[in-house]
């Protein structure tokens, strides 16, 4: 018999192997101007360093030689390169956010409900796609943290999309014929959110293909253009 997909292998490895902790933070947060730059451009260097030369490449010595900060000054902020590179990943997931809801408010005026949906699945989609590449394992530390925070396990955060479906519901509620629009928006938000961080977790090549998000825009174009 062959062997199974990476994805499926991966899949079936025993759930408790995985870490499910918070992911590390910086040792303190930048109060003083001087500190909020140099805490911004260790990010920025940390970032650069990340797509640029990849996971491997970034260590506290590279770090300092990319950014100009003095080890001590790294150390001081972030003890450990996972706790820089999940700085990195709340800034893509902020950035994402704000993004999306200006791309979503530039779509011309003759944009469809489904034009819509497929603009916000395919950034969605590419976000965690984008992660990954970057670091794959903290990626999917990461996925599988915030999914504890959507069940309330652990105290919430802001993720990626959570503006998108009020803003669909309003820039396209013309087109909007569901009766239960309370049901269908918790519906939509609930499939933007939990679908592409099941994609990362269980089927990571879904994340590239075209069809997957034009799929789940069909799927939720349909419920929400049904008048039952």
């Amino acid at each position: 018999m062959g062997k199974p997909p990476k994805d499926q292998e991966h899949h079936d490895a025993d759930p408790a192997l995985i870490p499910l902790g918070m992911p590390p933070q910086p040792r303190k947060q930048p109060r003083q101007a001087r500190s909020i730059a140099l805490v911004e451009a260790l990010k920025q260097a940390g970032r650069q360093i990340l797509e640029e030369e990849g996971r491997e490449a970034l260590t506290a010595l590279r770090l300092a030689d990319v950014s100009g900060v003095a080890i001590s000054s790294i150390y001081e902020y972030f003890p450990a390169m996972e706790s820089l590179i999940a700085a990195v990943f709340e800034d893509y997931r902020r950035e994402a956010g704000e993004q999306l809801l200006a791309a979503i408010d530039a779509l011309p005026e003759a944009a469809t409900l489904l034009d819509g949906l497929l603009l916000v699945l395919r950034r969605g989609l590419a976000v965690h796609h984008r992660k990954s590449c970057l670091d794959p394992d903290f990626s999917e530390r990461v996925t599988r943290y915030d999914e504890l925070v959507r069940l309330d396990l652990v105290d919430s955060r802001q993720c990626w999309s959570a503006g998108a479906t009020p803003a669909l519901f309003e820039r396209f509620a013309a087109q909007i014929r569901v009766k239960d629009r309370e049901k269908a928006r918790f519906f939509v938000y609930q499939t933007l959110l939990t679908l592409p961080r099941a994609m990362r977790l269980e089927r990571p090549h879904y994340l590239v293909e075209d069809e997957s998000a034009a799929m789940i825009a069909r799927m939720l174009h349909g419920l929400l253009t049904s008048e039952a």
